[in-house]
């Protein structure tokens, strides 16, 4: 177990867990063994292929499987078209949801490294725990999305038990068996949003000296910000073809609402601490323009010389009047719009398919 320390970075103070060891006159951390790398990231990361190969192979493989085995298989029980294609999108949540929960934890981490250099020193246990979790934490919220998993099936399952194994379809028993294994990996990935997010915050939160006209450095915040909006969304689009099942109309509402949410969260809360610091460094700046522009004023009136134009700090100080707190435009915010189209793009596209393939082939 760790022992809580403290560690002193110059003038700063901050508690931390761990073991300390000194080189140099630098403190180094050697983090709380109960951090870990989740098993799935360690898996995908082991192969060396990207993330999104990895999670396409998986879909790709299981539906083989699947469409191999029930054509040679079967147990006297019909399934339906709706069960057919209830399976197909359990079988593209079982590749896409490891995938965005991969990609998430390595986005991230990448994120924080990038900030790093411009934080203040307090935040180098932070920076050093980018993607690595309590393991009871991630097992607790995969967890929980079993249970939600399992407390979805009661309420769209009709007519019979959704767990009496020789009273459903083949299709059926496809789904019970790959819709927990999907449904843990959305868990952990919507904890690890909200972890990272939380984490990235932190550290530019603790940015010592920020310029409000020179925000390049922290575009990475944003770029992570809209990467979570639509690793999100996409698992909230996957899940929208539900609803042309009868049923399940409750089911898409609460779904969608529910991604939309984590979907905002995924995009401000990266930058809650750089909203933070940029208000703080307008303020700043706006005092000393008006100082300045009093000092202007008063040697204009005594008839000195006045170092600085009363029109140049007006116009410095209307830039940074300008500067947003948020540190993007308006067009990030419409591709975030955009984003969550999608899932209701995704249910029309569903529609229309389902009343073709009504028409054509009955």
């Amino acid at each position: 177990m760790g022992v809580s320390v403290i560690v002193d970075y110059g003038n700063s103070v901050v508690v931390t867990r761990g073991l300390i060891r000194r080189k140099r006159g630098i403190a180094t951390i050697t983090q709380d063994k109960n951090y870990i790398t989740p098993l799935t990231a360690r898996v995908f990361s082991a192969t060396g292929i990207n993330p999104i190969w990895i999670g396409a192979v998986m879909a790709i493989a299981l539906l083989s499987v699947f469409l191999i085995t029930r054509s040679v298989f079967t147990d006297g029980l019909q399934s339906s078209p709706g069960d057919f294609r209830m399976t197909l999108i359990h079988i593209a949540m079982f590749g896409y949801a490891p995938t965005a929960y991969v990609y998430l934890i390595a986005s991230s981490a990448k994120t924080a490294r990038a900030i790093a250099p411009f934080a203040g020193a307090s935040t180098q246990e932070i920076t050093h725990l980018a993607g690595k979790y309590r393991w009871w934490t991630v097992m607790l919220s995969g967890t929980l999305g079993l249970f939600i998993n399992a407390y979805a099936t009661e309420m769209t399952t009709v007519g019979s038990g959704p767990w009496v194994w020789q009273n459903i379809s083949f299709d059926t028993k496809w789904m019970r068996v790959v819709g927990p294994f999907f449904s843990y990996w959305v868990g952990c990935a919507l904890f690890v949003l909200v972890m990272e997010s939380s984490r990235l915050s932190k550290i530019s939160d603790s940015i010592d000296q920020l310029d409000p006209l020179f925000l390049e450095p922290y575009q990475p915040l944003v770029r992570q910000g809209l990467a979570n909006a639509l690793l999100v969304v996409g698992m909230g689009t996957i899940l929208s073809f539900f609803h042309v099942e009868p049923g399940f109309s409750i089911f898409i509402v609460v779904t969608i609402s529910l991604f939309s949410i984590y979907a905002w969260i995924g995009l401000m809360l990266p930058l809650r601490g750089i909203r933070k610091k940029i208000k703080f460094a307008k303020s700043e700046e706006l005092i000393l323009c008006d100082e300045m522009l009093t000092d202007s004023v008063r040697q204009f009136k005594s008839g000195a010389t006045v170092e600085r134009t009363i029109g140049e700090i007006i116009a410095y100080r209307g830039l940074i009047e300008n500067v947003r707190d948020w540190p993007f435009n308006s067009p990030t915010m419409a591709r975030f719009g955009l984003y969550l189209l999608i899932p209701l793009g995704s249910m029309f596209g569903g529609a229309l398919v389902e009343r073709f393939l009504d028409t054509f082939f009955p």
